[in-house]
């Protein structure tokens, strides 16, 4: 898999401030008729408060390859993103690589059964005039593929609440993880606001996954049940 940031807003302006929080920063200012701050505290004040429609004015573009179709399927499912992929029906995909998931024997089993598919969409190419657009019905959701996909920094971390938790699939995961390690470099206050939902708010975690909890967080029922005694306590006193 690789996961690399090739743009991030910029100012017009090549001396000013690299970091694209800057940007957030000056349009944060203008709804409380305030001054810029150098450590962004309006910018993060917004974030903390949920204000975040002032996070949608910088973007990420991301250059992600290797990774399966399957993983492209429920990154589309996400809103607000533009996305550029490797077309199946214009792109031959004879040898085509593949992601597999599994270890040990059941991965030699997996490999074979990619070589058969790999085979077969050949043989509909070669002896049955298909085009690429209709060979590629055979083709797995394990078929790598590659794409660019753009995001503003509220999406971006949204999605992480999401793609970052242990539920996630291992490899939509990784990616994440890899989107989160490029955008500490340029922008640490976003990158550190990408993590799972039970830690957007890091004064009071929980868990929102119910029965999937993997134990990091308690579960929200359980953050309430100290106050609900409390309650009852207080109401039995009355």
């Amino acid at each position: 898999m690789t996961v690399d940031l090739i743009a991030y807003t910029q100012r017009v302006v090549p001396t000013s401030d690299k970091n694209p929080l800057d940007i957030v920063e000056e349009a944060a200012s203008i709804c409380y008729n305030s001054s810029m701050t150098d450590d962004y505290k309006i910018a993060k004040g917004c974030k903390a408060s949920g204000h975040y429609s002032v996070l949608e004015h910088i973007n990420f573009t991301f250059y992600v390859k290797d990774v399966s179709r399957a993983l492209l399927a429920q990154i589309s499912r996400h809103r607000h993103i533009s996305m550029s992929c490797r077309s199946q029906r214009y792109c031959s995909e004879d040898g085509f690589k593949y992601v597999n998931p599994f270890t040990g024997e059941d991965a030699d089993v997996f490999d074979n059964m990619m070589s058969d598919i790999d085979t077969d969409y050949q043989i509909l190419k070669k002896y049955h005039n298909a085009k690429n657009e209709d060979a590629r019905a055979v083709l797995p959701n394990a078929c790598c593929t590659e794409f660019y996909i753009t995001m503003n920094a509220r999406a971006l971390i949204e999605m992480s609440h999401l793609r970052l938790c242990s539920r996630a699939q291992k490899e939509i995961r990784e990616m994440f993880t890899e989107m989160k390690r490029e955008v500490a470099q340029v922008c640490p206050e976003v990158a550190s606001w990408m993590v799972p939902s039970c830690e957007a708010n890091p004064k009071y975690p929980f868990c929102p996954e119910g029965r999937g909890c993997c134990g990091r967080h308690p579960l929200l029922a359980d953050v309430y049940k100290p106050i609900e005694k409390n309650k009852e306590v207080v109401d039995g006193n009355t």
